[in-house]
């Protein structure tokens, strides 16, 4: 298998993000002393994880997945081992294989992948693409990662009509659940300052409560589904005079009320 490694080629997506609105649940008053740069950052980032779940970066007609093989301890770490497949990609082409950030920032990690007929991306060894360690080597994607952290992977071919696709995965999520429904957060952040909330299973366009509660500070509001009964919002979790804590988060719609609890302050690898 032929396991990918990062150069220090630094590209930028930001660019390929278009301004959506997006709800930001901030704990007051820590969160008043956002400088007009930390907010602009907050914005772009958050726009940014939501096109990637959403698919709204990809060519049209194209979309990776990625297929989990395998799990290892290795000291204070698991790995765990991805397969990349792409849908819609041209076989005859080579494509440079990308990482996305969550600061932002976009690392080519690998040049001359090509993909076998089921769209599996492999190093097929022939001229003008990458070697793996024999013909046609499946590509080994191995993260580690902590609780809630997003591995993004994006694929570009090296043609003129550079199709790109970008996928998204969260080796130990954090999920909740209830009747149907269910919530999941997302680091934004190294130590989670910066959240996103992921929801689904809620009824298309429908009203929704919102709660939020960190050492015993309160706040609420009222958000709305969008048309395909997902939520998306973005906490600012901090709480003046803490460094560190768990923050609940719950979303009431017609049929379910899922609640969520997640960590901010803190790193540690799973």
């Amino acid at each position: 298998m032929t396991r990918f490694v990062s150069c220090m080629c630094v590209l930028s997506f930001s660019a390929m993000v278009m301004a959506q609105s997006v709800t930001v649940q901030k704990s007051a008053p820590s969160d008043e002393n956002l400088t007009s740069n930390a907010q602009a950052a907050v914005v772009r980032l958050s726009n940014l994880e939501k096109a990637i779940s959403k698919g709204s970066l990809n060519s049209p007609g194209v979309e990776l997945s990625l297929k989990e093989v395998a799990r290892s301890r290795n000291g204070d770490r698991t790995l765990v081992t991805y397969e990349l497949y792409a849908t819609g990609f041209p076989k005859n082409l080579t494509y440079t294989l990308l990482e996305i950030k969550i600061s932002g920032q976009v690392v080519q990690s690998l040049e001359g992948v090509t993909l076998d007929a089921g769209g599996r991306a492999i190093c097929a060894g022939s001229p003008g693409t990458c070697k793996g360690n024999g013909p046609n080597d499946p590509i080994d994607l191995v993260f580690f990662a902590g609780k809630g952290e997003p591995k993004r992977i994006s694929l570009v071919s090296n043609d003129e009509a550079h199709l790109k696709a970008v996928v998204s995965v969260t080796p130990f999520p954090n999920v909740a659940a209830d009747k149907g429904c269910r919530l999941e957060s997302v680091i934004g952040t190294p130590k989670g300052e910066l959240t996103y909330i992921h929801g689904s299973g809620f009824e298309p366009n429908e009203e929704l409560t919102l709660n939020a509660e960190s050492y015993g500070e309160k706040n609420s509001g009222t958000s709305k589904a969008e048309p395909d009964g997902s939520y998306f919002a973005v906490a600012l979790p901090n709480v003046k005079g803490k460094t560190s804590g768990t923050t609940t988060w719950s979303v009431k719609g017609k049929n379910c009320n899922p609640v969520l609890a997640f960590t901010w302050g803190t790193y540690q690898l799973e």
